[in-house]
């Protein structure tokens, strides 16, 4: 019996496809083989003096709680020409806020006024203290807390006034004094650095020993100091 050449390729397509759909269905039927294991689930054992690390590593997270914000807001007042929006103030106020809440406060005979700048400021200058800061030559009032350590006591300082120094300094740029804006920003910038190097020098951190850096100063009289 003689099969037509049309016949013999529909018969060979055939076989073809039924081999590659056995072979598919095959691999559909095995076993799918389970993912790896995460090793998420297994419980590491405690890092060696993990406590010891975690402090000056809070510490460092302090500081950039705070150099982010003061970057963002002096970055617009420039950008800005002097000036920013009430909106715009509103947000870094907050901001600023949030990056000073770990740090140690006044104490409530002298609590710290939040940066919210009002919507009419009232002309301001950089030798115009802000409201709740000390007077100019008044010591402001510290928690008990800090009282017990120099080295907290001046932490303490450093954040009412760069606290104040924004104050200012946002008031100033919502009204567009530009005069005024000026030496607010860069008392805000001295404020800054004065709460940094309150942080390196009041100890916590680990003591710098690049070659040919000065001795590190440290806060007469604190727990770290000797």
């Amino acid at each position: 019996m003689r099969i037509s050449r049309t016949a013999g390729l529909v018969v060979s397509c055939a076989v073809c496809g039924a081999l590659a759909f056995g072979s598919a269905g095959a691999a559909v039927a095995a076993p799918i083989p389970a993912p790896p294991t995460s090793n998420s689930s297994v419980v590491a054992d405690p890092l060696p003096n993990a406590e010891k690390l975690a402090a000056p590593v809070k510490l460092l997270g302090q500081m950039a709680g705070v150099l982010i914000p003061t970057t963002n807001m002096l970055n617009a007042v420039i950008a800005g020409g002097g000036k920013l929006s009430q909106e715009e103030a509103t947000k870094h106020a907050k901001a600023m806020e949030e990056g000073l809440k770990t740090f140690p406060k006044a104490s409530p005979a002298s609590p710290a006024t939040p940066l919210d700048p009002p919507e009419h400021a009232a002309p301001v200058s950089p030798d115009t203290p802000a409201a709740g800061a000390p007077a100019p030559g008044r010591p402001a009032q510290w928690s008990d807390a800090s009282a017990a350590d120099p080295a907290m006591d001046l932490q303490v300082k450093a954040v009412a006034d760069l606290r104040a120094s924004v104050d200012v300094l946002l008031k100033a740029a919502v009204k567009g004094e530009a005069k005024a804006v000026t030496p607010a920003a860069e008392a805000t910038l001295k404020a800054t650095s004065n709460l940094v190097a309150s942080i390196v020098m009041g100890g916590g951190l680990p003591k710098p020993d690049l070659a040919g850096m000065p001795a590190q100063p440290k806060v007469p009289g604190s727990s770290t100091d000797g």
